[in-house]
């Protein structure tokens, strides 16, 4: 196995121009990718940080030794860069043979041409073990493009300290939310952290009842009801129950600062913040930390499906070992141990069904928000969908512009990256 760790900082600089509209056009011939001592080599791009890369290390190794003709290439490219990284290395015909796809850069890269399809490969017994909503993020115009690895969703995170403290108890809706930030906030403490990444205004947005894009791509983010639940979300700073100062470009690092140090009650997060979260003082005694799912509205709960795919670039020489590759990558076993010391959540039912996982609490408290989190379109400009949102969503916070025009100003900019 040869691990490589490389700085793509020049890639993240090269424009998407120049790949938008290229698909399966005729590329250059790979090479076979075979090692002099006859191995097979397959080449494999990670987007795993440096505590998942420990344990990612040890499956390889692992099937290396068990699959002695199989030499793997693994290299650990930055998440910020990999997705312009692959478009370039696709293009000129270099892709990877298998790459951790975050899933909204699934279907982009499959509309691109940039991905061989799976359909026929996966067993039918794998089907139906995988979890539906990251099961789906893979099928897009027809086909499959690759299988669900890690999924997540967002949760209610609060500190049970605090909570008892002023005598409130989990909410339950966003109503109760509020009431409890309200309670929650006096000198030197604040009830709940208000993230700008719009990101975390999905789970508001469906809580009323509205939708942002569906997969035939039709906008939905200036109804009524969409335009409600920016303005529940908008409620929290006019109680004054949120941080007095907004500094966009650190929020995600003031939140989780601030929430490990007891200054905020509650927050919005994944479980891939849980390594962060259990460093902090606040969180020394890991029963300190409550996890729920986002609180309902009057359309129910919600939150979004993320995590990352396995899929094959186009024109590798070794589709098939690829694919055994990653079925061993993603099989039940090392799904539970990677659960197991990462609290990432896996995408199998098996897995949960494990002994130790039924009685991890994180894992458990994290399942029970994805079994009522919803999936984002799956569509190619899925990934981008974001780009202009939250700027907007910003300007609403500082009051630069209400919930109706900062949600049709959003309509506006989707109807554009969608060439309406």
């Amino acid at each position: 196995m040869n691990k490589k760790i490389f700085g793509w900082s020049m890639i993240a600089a090269l424009t998407a121009t120049t790949l938008v509209g290229c698909s399966g056009s005729a590329e250059p011939a790979k090479e076979e990718t075979a090692s002099k001592d006859g191995k097979v080599t397959i080449k494999f791009w990670t987007t795993t940080n440096t505590d998942e890369n420990k344990v990612l290390e040890t499956i390889v190794a692992d099937y290396e030794a068990k699959n002695q003709n199989v030499d793997i290439d693994l290299q650990a490219v930055p998440f910020s860069d990999a997705r312009n990284k692959f478009k370039t290395a696709a293009q000129g015909g270099d892709a990877p043979d298998v790459f951790r796809c975050e899933i909204a850069w699934t279907p982009e890269l499959a509309a691109l041409g940039f991905l061989e399809p799976l359909d026929g490969k996966v067993s039918e017994a794998d089907k139906k073990d995988f979890l539906k909503a990251p099961y789906n993020y893979n099928v897009y115009d027809g086909k499959l493009w690759g299988v669900p690895h890690v999924t997540d969703a967002p949760a209610l995170l609060y500190n049970k300290r605090l909570f008892a403290e002023a005598g409130v108890t989990e909410p339950k809706t966003i109503d109760e939310m509020i009431a409890a930030a309200k309670k929650l906030t006096k000198d030197g403490q604040y009830g709940f952290y208000l993230n700008t990444d719009s990101y975390f205004l999905q789970p508001f947005v469906w809580a009323y009842g509205g939708d942002t894009i569906t997969n035939d791509k039709q906008v939905k983010i200036a109804s009524p009801e969409s335009i409600k639940g920016l303005e529940a979300l908008l409620k929290f700073k006019a109680e004054k129950t949120v941080q007095a100062n907004f500094d966009f470009a650190n929020q995600y690092q003031n939140m989780m600062t601030d929430f490990k140090e007891g200054k905020v009650a509650m927050i919005l997060n994944g479980p891939w913040a849980m390594g962060d979260v259990f460093g902090g003082k606040e969180f020394q005694d890991k029963n300190n930390l409550g996890i729920a799912p986002i609180p309902a509205g009057p359309a129910g709960q919600g939150s979004p499906v993320g995590g990352h795919n396995y899929v094959i670039g186009k024109g590798s020489k070794n589709v098939d070992e690829s694919y055994k590759f990653i079925e061993f990558l993603n099989n039940t076993d090392n799904q539970v141990k990677l659960a197991k010391e990462l609290k990432v959540l896996p995408t199998r039912q098996s897995a949960y069904d494990n002994a130790e996982l039924k009685s991890d609490a994180v894992v458990q408290a994290f399942k029970a928000q994805l079994d009522v989190a919803r999936n984002r379109p799956v569509i190619p400009e899925g990934g981008q969908m974001f780009d202009d949102w939250s700027p907007i969503l910003q300007a609403a916070v500082k009051g630069d512009k209400t919930a109706e025009q900062s949600m049709k100003d959003v309509e506006a900019a989707w109807n554009k990256l969608l060439k309406k």
